[in-house]
């Protein structure tokens, strides 16, 4: 049953303690949690030990795996129903069948009244379709069916039902312009997919939308052409209606994820264009409205995706507008993160480490480096030869360049050449340009500046790199020479947008 040592491993804590307390719950259940436990301390799944540690025989081993297998799926689902709304609805519905079947119609028609109204409010068609359909046989079932009840159901379904085909036809347009998303970002830049992505999205030109969802499926779609266009200013736009529209409608006050992808999104604009004061008062916003769900959130993948935003966004505001005390506040709150178990993604957490390393060489806090580095090599040992990797002994080779250890910083460099080569490891296209600048560093055959700049794409980062390796000014006059930005009067409590969200 490996299944069930990967699923348990899987669970959150409010997760784990949800089905702890069910199991306690039941003297009947004593066995199973005493898997449950074991199980959730075993790092690597071995049958055998659990069969040791329990004492049982193979074979009655095997049938309380299983059964412990579906109680923790069936208490998942009773948790799920507490924050859901759809597994919360389907329960209502469950409530209304039963009351049904025990000849209680009066109460099940009261419940199934309520269940279409909150299904309704929050859009969720199937299980609206399925209330009416139990609605209409209990008039059936008591006798009270007559022209008028009839009809009114049936005009009530019938509206439900449009909204859900309009639900499902948009659904179908976003495959669509996904599918060509990915074709032209990933597998061919053909002018021809952004053409046809172009015709495709021409029935969204007068869209008479009925409800909440459709017109969030129609903001994702629009915000696809606009990337496929690159066109970053609608997509700025049509992301920021869509951030409103989610805020106000009572469909997604609980997406949570959602929320924060859709805002998220919006910073993209305000990165390329130098809008860092603005992006900050974003940041801002994106803190306060998720502070009260992140003492009690449970959803590992909202927690991961959260602090992954949160401190990629900080670094980009705190490489063009340095301030040491918040640097540090920001490393020590990565640090208490990790500590709580709030982020386990290697990935995540290593790309993160990198960008605080970026900032200590930006401040020219170089002895800082170090220790970060160290982490991060120890965090990724087992993937030396990554992009990833990579990245790391590059800036190793950057700082060790900045601190003048010439012989330091030869070495390394004569390694990383061999690493390279030796195992046939495909840099991305701004780590081949920083490679090969630092080679022409080493052989002191270094081009003109613009010769290197002209070649680097969305890593703003490392032209301010490039700047330093081939003048050695100060990092605070290179910004102030080539990367101002371009909002420092920006105020938060006047920009009308934000002023809006916060309402």
């Amino acid at each position: 049953m490996k299944k069930l040592h990967g699923l348990i491993h899987s669970l959150s804590q409010g997760e784990k303690r949800y089905v702890k307390i069910r199991l306690k719950g039941n003297k009947s259940s004593s066995l199973l949690n005493t898997y449950f436990d074991f199980l959730g301390k075993q790092k690597k799944y071995s049958f055998e030990e659990v069969q040791r540690c329990i004492g049982q025989t193979t074979k009655l081993t095997q049938s309380n795996l299983s059964l412990l297998y579906e109680v923790v799926l069936k208490n998942l689902r009773g948790h799920y129903s507490l924050k859901d709304i759809e597994y919360g609805l389907r329960g209502d519905l469950t409530d209304v069948k039963i009351l049904k079947d025990k000849g209680f119609y009066n109460e099940s028609k009261n419940q199934c009244r309520k269940l279409i109204q909150k299904a309704k409010f929050k859009e969720e068609f199937e299980v609206a379709k399925s209330a009416y359909k139990e609605y209409w046989n209990l008039y059936l079932l008591k006798g009270e069916l007559n022209d008028e009840v009839n009809e009114t159901i049936q005009i009530e379904l019938n509206s439900v039902c449009e909204k859900e085909k309009e639900i499902l036809e948009l659904e179908e347009l976003y495959r669509t312009v996904t599918n060509l998303y990915y074709n032209f970002f990933f597998k061919k830049r053909d002018n021809q997919y952004k053409k046809i992505v172009n015709q495709v999205t021409r029935v969204l030109d007068s869209p008479l939308l009925l409800s909440d969802k459709s017109r969030h499926i129609c903001y994702e779609i629009r915000s696809i052409e606009a990337v496929v266009n690159n066109d970053l200013e609608s997509h700025h736009s049509i992301r920021k209606k869509q951030l409103k529209h989610l805020l106000s409608s009572p469909v997604f006050e609980s997406e949570n994820l959602l929320i924060l992808m859709v805002l998220a999104n919006t910073f993209s604009y305000l990165k390329s264009n130098g809008f860092v004061k603005e992006l900050s008062a974003y940041l801002s916003f994106m803190e306060e409205y998720f502070k009260s769900y992140l003492e009690t959130a449970s959803d590992s993948v909202f927690l991961e995706k959260y602090w992954d935003i949160y401190f990629r966004n900080h670094c980009f505001v705190q490489t063009w507008l340095p301030d040491g005390e918040i640097l540090i506040a920001l490393q020590h709150s990565f640090e208490k993160i990790i500590s709580k178990g709030f982020l386990s993604n290697k990935i995540i957490i290593g790309r993160i480490y990198l960008s605080l390393v970026e900032l200590q060489i930006t401040s020219e806090n170089y002895k800082n480096v170090g220790p970060l580095l160290t982490v991060f090599f120890d965090l990724t040992k087992k993937e030396k030869y990554s992009k990833h990797y990579m990245e790391g002994d590059l800036l190793f080779l950057i700082v060790s360049y900045f601190q003048d250890k010439i012989d330091t910083f030869d070495n390394a460099l004569q390694s990383f050449n061999r690493k390279v080569r030796r195992n046939d490891i495909e840099l991305d296209a701004d780590q081949k340009t920083l490679h090969e600048l630092l080679n022409d560093i080493y052989k002191d055959t270094a081009k003109d500046k613009a010769y290197y700049l002209n070649k680097i794409g969305n890593k703003q980062i490392y032209k301010l790199f490039f700047h330093k390796l081939l003048n050695l000014d100060s990092f605070s006059d290179l910004r102030r020479t080539y990367f101002p930005v371009n909002d420092l009067g920006f105020m938060p409590d006047k920009d009308d947008f934000l002023v809006s969200l916060k309402k």
